[in-house]
């Protein structure tokens, strides 16, 4: 009876067995969905920013990563720049991002990461090579700074900048070429000027005059040929890739839409169909146009039918407006089927949003920021179409939005009648793709690709366990490596810390010997000084000493007048006042008499009277009447 029954026991092991296979695939189909909507979940906790760059021009090997260590891709043209982007170009490559007004240029063998961008900042850390800066909006001022190993930079004024990390080593080179820029590196502070550097290092600061070279006139004729005046009127210069509108189209003004721009393209021509679309988070599937002005039309405004041709209405003029990654309408998923070649698949469809459809967004968004980017005017009867048509709608088949990398539109099948087309229920994006984050379930897919294959289930079972092992194992890998990484950053801070506090402590130090010596110096002045005048009183009291007093109380006798009284005195009048010639003035100057000591008076001296003049002789008779008379000069003379 064992061995009667002991086959059909067998069939039935078989049965089982077989039927667990699908089921645990159908088990790990649900997982994934489930993880995909963990990861929309997670996306969606917070808002996601307003403000993205772009991509503007590629020359030679530029690479571009989501973070640092992830997997990088070749760069694109109109590629979404957001945080945590890392661009890397190889030797003689360059490129240049575009983030509104603001341009940034890379030199080749340089790597620039975009650690925070979003309304309000603008950060970037360069890791090694040149990168040249031009702000030319006011307000982005403060919101700019740029880091390197060894110093910080921030404008104070809009200007040109270039900064060099590492070409030598252990050292950063600031050179402002218009403008003004604050450079904090080495535990000092300092303002570059226009035409200045600073060379810093990281115990040493120097200034140095600017030196310009090929990268700079480069850029310089890049600054000087995106100059879109026409549309820095239409729509401002903070919409990313306004420079690129007005050599690829016109401008006109409707008075349903305002302002109006029309590409240089073929009559057949439809919005969102020469591109990719990639996913980006946290926005979710973010168009990628391949025209070289396709940046601002896909991700700001709307499309509109003007005669039969496309045209792009930016919508009102706002300062700085919101970005979009894509402003289309979904339709179709799993539950619409379109003819595709010999069979019919489950679609998905986009078609560019007019200024009557209404933008509903995949991604958190607050309510302010959804009114500016529906606040349109009233359309008017000629824009009302026909329900369930949507002008340029665009299909593709479902499963080319679960691919591993991007959907190319024009490699993508077409439907066999896209005339007869009509829009089925509308819907929402596609879920994101099984790799919409670096490694995520990539092991899972693995599992699930295999799993599909040929292969026993006994096998199959073990790649199972082998592959969650695997999956454990770089789990335990990646986080030892982020402790390393974060014990590597935390001594680094506290030896900086370290330097910086000695730094501080030797900068002390200097500024109180500098007070001491100062104190010092000035007190051998004052001493200096004090000495001097002491000398120069002596001086003076010396020189009033040697000088003779002049008396003013002698007695004054008055001088006898010998000669009668009828006679008049013959002589010159004696001037008492006079003094010789040859005797100088010594009279002290009265500043040196009221600087002299006082000394007290001389007592009167007895001055003698002159002598008494002779006496004229007695006149004597002589015959003939002659008298004999003297003069005053006692010469005798004879009168008759």
């Amino acid at each position: 009876m064992t061995h009667r029954f002991a086959p059909t026991a067998a069939l039935f092991v078989l049965a089982a067995f077989s039927t667990s296979v699908p089921a645990q695939t159908v088990l790990q189909t649900d997982a994934l969905e489930q993880d995909q909507a963990q990861f929309q979940d997670d996306t969606q906790l917070a808002e996601a920013p307003g403000r993205a760059g772009r991509i503007s021009l590629v020359q030679g090997k530029v690479d571009i990563g989501g973070d640092i260590g992830a997997e990088s891709s070749p760069a694109q043209l109109n590629w979404p720049i957001t945080s945590r982007n890392l661009i890397s170009t190889a030797r003689g490559a360059r490129t240049e991002l575009r983030i509104g007004s603001t341009a940034i240029r890379l030199d080749g063998d340089s790597s620039l990461e975009v650690t925070e961008l979003d309304d309000d900042s603008l950060r970037l850390r360069l890791h090694y090579g040149s990168v040249s800066v031009r702000v030319m909006n006011v307000d982005v001022v403060p919101e700019f700074e740029l880091r390197t190993a060894q110093a910080t930079v921030r404008l104070t004024q809009p200007g040109r900048l270039r900064v060099d990390a590492e070409r030598e080593r252990d050292t950063s080179l600031v050179s402002v070429l218009d403008g003004e820029a604050q450079v904090d590196g080495a535990g000092a502070s300092l303002t570059v000027r226009g035409g200045r550097s600073a060379q810093v290092r990281d115990e040493d600061v120097r200034t140095l005059q600017a030196q310009r070279d090929n990268f700079d006139d480069w850029s310089l004729t890049r600054d000087q040929a995106l100059v879109a005046a026409q549309s820095s009127r239409h729509i401002g210069t903070e919409m990313t890739g306004y420079e690129e509108l007005d050599r690829y189209g016109s401008w006109s003004t409707s008075s349903d839409y305002g302002s109006l721009w029309t590409p240089q393209v073929a009559a057949d021509w439809t919005p969102y169909r020469d591109g990719s679309w990639t996913f980006i988070a946290p926005w979710g599937w973010t168009w990628v146009d391949n025209a070289p002005w396709g940046y601002a039309p896909f991700h700001y405004g709307r499309w509109v039918q003007v005669r039969d041709r496309w045209a792009w209405a930016p919508g009102r003029l706002e300062r700085r407006p919101v970005w979009s990654p894509a402003l289309v309408g979904w339709v179709g998923g799993s539950n619409w089927n379109v003819g595709f070649q010999s069979r019919n698949l489950a679609a998905h469809g986009w078609y560019p949003l007019s200024p009557h459809d209404r933008y509903v967004p995949g991604y958190r968004l607050s309510g302010e920021r959804l009114r500016r980017l529906n606040d349109w005017r009233q359309t008017t009867r000629r824009e009302q179409q026909q329900p369930g048509r949507h002008n340029g709608l665009t299909v593709v088949p479902r499963d080319q939005f679960g691919g591993r990398g991007p959907v190319i539109v024009p490699r993508a099948p077409r439907p066999n009648r896209p005339e007869q087309l009509v829009a089925g229920t509308p819907g929402s994006a596609p879920p994101p793709p099984l790799v919409a984050r670096p490694g995520w379930n990539r092991d899972r897919r693995d599992l699930l690709e295999r799993a599909n294959g040929e292969r026993p289930g006994l096998d199959r079972m073990q790649f199972e366990q082998q592959a969650r092992e695997r999956g454990e194992q770089e789990r335990l890998t990646r986080e030892r490596n982020n402790g390393e990484r974060l014990a590597r950053e935390r001594m680094a801070g506290q030896e900086r810390a370290l330097r910086e506090q000695g730094e501080r402590e030797r900068m002390g130090r200097e500024f109180d010997n500098r007070n001491q010596m100062d104190r010092m110096r000035f007190q051998v002045e004052r001493n200096d000084r004090e000495r001097f005048g002491r000398e120069r009183m002596r001086e003076q009291a010396e020189r009033v000493q040697r000088q003779p007093v002049m008396s003013t109380n002698a007695p004054v006798f008055a001088r006898p007048d010998s000669r009668p009284d009828s006679r008049p005195d013959s002589r010159p009048e004696a001037r008492p006042d006079r003094r010789p010639e040859s005797q100088p003035d010594r009279r002290p100057e009265p500043a040196a008499m009221l600087n002299a000591p006082q000394r007290p008076a001389a007592p009167p001296q007895m001055v003698a009277p002159p002598a008494p003049r002779p006496q004229p002789s007695a006149p004597a008779q002589r015959n003939n009447d002659q008298r004999a008379n003297t003069d005053a000069r006692g010469v005798s003379r004879v009168e008759r």
